[in-house]
């Protein structure tokens, strides 16, 4: 599921989000590397932007008419990958958006 978003990342070229790599690259790096940090951390490190667009493009919408308790959502291993590795997914994300949408074949990190 992570290669379908990554895939879609690169194709729609993460929304022509602008990188943030010089204010956020070493600080993301040490909480994504960190087996201290949650997800809600990284989280809290996404612009207003980034936010709105993730919302917006990542695959896993609520399907209409589905019962409380018992949500049903388009894509629902998007949904569900997202729900058991979300620090990995925020932070492949924001990595991949300060390498300005793979701009290189690795990701990079602080040294």
């Amino acid at each position: 599921e992570f290669e379908c978003w990554f895939a879609s990342m690169c194709t729609t070229k993460c929304g022509g989000l602008a990188s943030q790599a010089d204010s956020r690259k070493a600080k993301l790096t040490e909480m994504c590397q960190s087996v201290e940090a949650d997800w809600l951390k990284i989280w809290k490190m996404f612009s207003q932007d980034e936010i709105k667009w993730f919302k917006n493009s990542y695959p896993s919408a609520e399907v209409e008419g589905s019962e409380e308790g018992s949500e049903v959502h388009y894509k629902q291993a998007m949904e569900t990958a997202k729900e058991v590795s979300k620090k990995e997914l925020l932070c492949m994300t924001l990595f991949t958006i300060d390498d300005e949408c793979v701009k290189w074949p690795y990701i990079r990190l602080t040294k």
